[in-house]
């Protein structure tokens, strides 16, 4: 994978590295359900590494749009996109690079999970993600 153009990318749009946000994810997937922990390394061996590999679209366009698909199959629920001040809507497809997103269970009872960080979030979108995010 050629990690110095998923950097450059995660600089332009101004986001903090989103792999480490997603290993966890792929934790509690491989515990929870195996079968689709399964299915999510294939897809990320042919869609993440493949289109990474090549040079095919934006890195983290390409980690963004693999991430909401990842998140639902945790807890199904809805990809928001967080603004600045900490107001909250459907995030469009594919999710935007450069936003703040978090996926957020249909179940009430489950906390949400962040999957794009600004590298300099605002007050509003921190306390959003301490409030909704595990």
């Amino acid at each position: 994978m050629d990690d110095e153009a998923y950097e450059r990318a995660l600089v332009e749009h101004g986001l903090a590295d989103v792999q480490p946000l997603y290993r966890q994810l792929l934790r509690r997937l491989k515990t929870e359900d195996p079968a689709a922990y399964e299915e999510a390394v294939a897809r990320y061996r042919d869609q993440v590494e493949a289109a990474v590999d090549t040079g095919a679209g934006d890195p983290v366009g390409v980690w963004l749009a693999y991430g909401a698909w990842l998140a639902p199959r945790l807890a199904p629920g809805a990809l928001l996109r967080i603004a600045d001040n900490g107001r909250a809507e459907p995030a469009p497809t594919p999710p935007p690079a450069g936003a703040m997103l978090i996926h957020l269970p249909d179940d009430a009872r489950r906390r949400g999970f962040v999957l794009a960080m600004p590298t300099d979030p605002s007050p509003a979108q921190k306390e959003t993600a301490a409030l909704l995010c595990e």
